[in-house]
């Protein structure tokens, strides 16, 4: 017989209430059992009152669904979410963005995939919400590869184990701008739990609506990425910096057969690609000349289970990414 886990469901917001009450309503309406799961909210946003706890609390209560709600002054989202960790009661802890809906059997999807204790930490499909203009032409995220490749669980549609991340020492709060996520991954994979993807467990994400905020958010990637390389020194960034700037060169050198063609959705898409990238990488070079990281925390292991090192796994993105035969 399968385990029913107890669960709790942390989503940390700061100033998208609209967007939140969205991804609130979304887990209200879980298949998982009512009564085994919770609802952590951490809440740093302005607009935060007692009030608004007053409304989410009844809400939850008419569902019969515990709801924890905190504020916190914005630290970061490393830093919200050990909070949540910290007061959540459940054997598996689901983390979801407050920009995503959550399919309603997404939390039944995620802990289905914790089927041997060998397993640390679980992540579903995230498909893109579909939104009018410059939305439509932006990349998805590709949680199989991430996982399966990269050993990573992107954090907008994550599960791990409570005692695993006790072990871990939960988020490293450092992580303010981003690769808090990955971080947690490479030290649940250092602990010798392995990483899993259940594509059933589905999410919807939405792009930051504007150029403006896109190039914010990859910039602030590029920092967290800078500050992984910096806290794990054997993880040599420089290979998957690698993969970057091909993925660029290839934008760059379709877009004259793109105009030729005169395919719109096309030119938008190397476009838009182009300047994600190098917003990225402008965010790398930033935090390696400016983000110091305590020497006292670095960790220099070694990792072999991370596939990016191998060679052949470069050359075959590679031969993907051109279509080489």
């Amino acid at each position: 017989m399968k385990k029913e886990f107890s669960v709790s469901i942390i989503v940390c917001t700061y100033n998208r209430r609209r967007l939140f009450n969205e991804c609130f309503e979304s887990l209200l309406n879980q298949s998982y059992p009512k009564d085994n799961y919770e609802i952590i909210v951490v809440d740093s946003s302005e607009d935060f009152s007692e009030e608004l706890i007053k409304n989410y609390k009844e809400k939850a209560e008419r569902h019969g669904i515990m709801l924890k709600y905190f504020y916190q002054e914005p630290k970061g989202l490393a830093a919200a979410r050990n909070l949540g960790i910290k007061n959540a009661r459940g054997e598996i802890i689901c983390f979801i963005d407050d920009d995503c809906i959550a399919d309603r059997f997404w939390v039944e999807k995620l802990v289905e995939g914790f089927d041997n204790e060998r397993v640390g930490g679980v992540g579903g499909k995230i498909l893109i919400y579909s939104q009018e203009g410059l939305i439509n032409y932006l990349p998805g995220i590709d949680q199989y590869s991430l996982i399966n490749d990269w050993s990573c669980i992107a954090g907008a549609n994550m599960a791990y184990r409570r005692d695993v991340l006790e072990q871990i020492g939960g988020f490293d709060p450092l992580f303010k701008f981003g690769g808090d996520d990955n971080d947690v991954a490479i030290r649940v994979k250092l602990r010798g739990y392995t990483l899993k993807y259940n594509e059933g467990a589905v999410i919807y994400f939405r792009h930051r609506s504007n150029l403006r905020e896109l190039i914010r958010q990859q910039y602030g990637y590029g920092i967290g990425f800078s500050r992984l390389g910096k806290k794990y020194p054997n993880l040599q960034m420089r290979r998957a910096i690698f993969l970057l700037l091909i993925k660029l060169i290839w934008n760059i050198a379709t877009f004259p057969e793109c105009l030729m063609k005169k395919d719109k959705k096309q030119i938008l898409r190397r476009v838009i690609n182009v300047i994600v990238v190098l917003s990225y990488l402008t965010g790398v070079i930033s935090g390696y000349i400016s983000v110091r990281y305590p020497e006292e925390k670095i960790i220099p292991c070694d990792f072999k289970f991370f596939k990016p090192l191998a060679d052949d796994f470069l050359k075959e993105k590679i031969k993907n990414k051109f279509r080489l035969r």
